[in-house]
């Protein structure tokens, strides 16, 4: 598929290249790619701003490029004034006027479908024409909760895309539009933007400012298991809605997470693309206690997730000897880890092929590829596998090895610099049990141990069909 006349590519801010442009590193997962001349003249022509021809090999050469995460597409500059007529907003409420309020609000002049999904008091039309869109109100009579209610707002869509958007998220026309257009690249099935927390002062809105669930961060993405952006929540994301009834809307069996198997699904087949120059946001929750059900809420839909999908919700994935990394030192044996991490980066040299820096790159790639295990490995004990360290702790003999990962957890979270360090600590600490509970709850109700395993990922370079080389 080609890419639309006029738009061109933005490469990402991890992609090193190296040997003049030939070779080509990042992504997500983590690749190398080896161009030829001509492949190289190409990328930095795009790079430096020109667009990709319509010449196949062109498209295809830019595709790839795309598809593995090294570059974003840069739509052309007409079509900033795209339309939004074939768009429907669906906005599933209940027992929230005031957030329904905030969200339609910048939603003028858009399509706008209301579910109400068994609120107390009824939404009505005066509240869903409140400052902003004139909407349509369909209602039902119980709660089914959100995945239910939006597959109701998705039955009266006609047109071709729909947008969902959880009520109290404040989101503008001029948002949709630029989310919009990337779905002029006829491969995108869905686009969500940035959802960061709403301004507050409060003590959760001070920490969700930095550790929201829903804020996937500053870097575009192409979403899918195993990458650096795994999913994308539905309290904002646009899909085309011809794909999303072929596969029967959400699961109506998963009270959370439907927007996790939703994405999931519709990934394996098209792009999902994650838009952060969007930013929308939502509010945190309004007391711990809402905030405690939420986290144990997202924690209990993943041994639902394991079942449909098999090793994606695992608490970390790495190679075998980036774990064998990582737990010779939280043993103990930072010498021994230490020798294993070098060896790694002497044997994956050789299978970078004819780099002139090529045991230099190797060290780097490996280091970056322990050190991520070893902050995964450390955070997993402080979520997931909570009750295993609590173990570690009490025990004598491995006390050690309990204080050393509690140590790591709370200092990677000191690294990333909150701005209220002893909020993020102490609400984080809340935060990680109580979604790691979630995890066994959900595992001990579907008799699996899958969301509690590790999974273990390929480490050596190897040569696909394509010529191309990933790591």
């Amino acid at each position: 598929m080609s890419l639309p006349a006029g738009w061109g590519l933005v490469p990402a801010d991890d992609l090193r290249k190296r040997d003049a442009g030939r070779v080509l590193i990042g992504g997500s997962p983590l690749r190398v790619l080896r161009l030829s001349a001509g492949g190289a003249r190409l990328t930095r022509a795009w790079f430096g701003g020109q667009p990709v021809s319509p010449n196949p090999q062109h498209q295809e050469l830019a595709r790839r490029l795309l598809d593995a995460g090294m570059a974003w597409p840069r739509p052309s500059a007409a079509d900033d004034a795209v339309a939004l007529g074939d768009v429907t907003v669906v906005i599933p409420v209940r027992d929230d006027p005031d957030g329904l309020a905030i969200t339609l609000a910048g939603l003028a002049g858009v399509t706008v479908i209301v579910v109400d999904d068994g609120s107390r008091r009824p939404v009505t039309a005066s509240t869903a024409s409140h400052r902003g869109a004139v909407a349509e109100i369909v209602r039902r009579p119980d709660s089914g909760g959100p995945g239910p209610a939006r597959n109701t707002g998705l039955d009266l869509v006609t047109t071709d895309i729909v947008a969902f958007v959880d009520a109290g998220v404040s989101v503008t026309a001029a948002d949709l539009r630029a989310l919009r257009r990337q779905l002029d690249d006829s491969t995108v099935v869905a686009i969500a933007p940035r959802v960061a927390c709403s301004p507050g002062t409060d003590l959760l809105s001070r920490y969700e400012r930095t550790r929201s669930p829903l804020d996937l961060g500053l870097d575009p993405a192409v979403v899918g298991p195993g990458r650096a952006v795994s999913y994308v929540p539905t309290a904002c994301l646009m899909v085309r809605t011809e794909p999303l009834l072929r596969r029967g809307g959400f699961d109506p069996g998963l009270r959370f997470g439907e927007d996790v198997d939703l994405v999931w699904d519709l990934a394996g087949d098209q792009r999902v693309r994650f838009d952060p120059s969007v930013i929308v946001t939502h509010p945190a929750r309004s007391t711990l206690g809402a905030f405690v059900r939420q986290r144990i809420g997202y924690g209990s839909a993943a041994a639902s997730l394991h079942r449909r999908h098999p090793g994606a919700v695992a608490p970390v994935q790495a190679s075998l000897w980036s774990y064998v990394v990582g737990l010779l030192c939280f043993a103990g044996h930072p010498l021994a880890s230490l020798v294993v991490g070098t060896g790694t980066a002497m044997a994956l040299a050789p299978r970078l092929g004819p780099l002139p820096d090529a045991r230099v790159e190797a060290a780097i790639l490996t280091g970056r590829g322990h050190h991520r295990t070893f902050r995964s490995l450390a955070r997993s004990a402080l979520r997931a596998w909570w009750p295993f360290t609590a173990l570690l702790l009490v025990a004598s003999p491995t006390r050690r090895s309990g204080i050393a990962l509690v140590l790591v957890g709370w200092l990677q979270r000191l690294a990333d610099r909150p701005k209220d360090p002893l909020i993020d600590l102490t609400v984080g600490l809340i935060d990680d049990l109580s979604y790691g509970t979630g995890v066994w709850r959900g595992a001990l109700a579907e008799r699996t141990i899958g969301p509690l395993v590790p999974k273990v990922t390929e480490w050596l370079v190897r040569r696909n069909p394509s010529g191309l080389r990933e790591r």
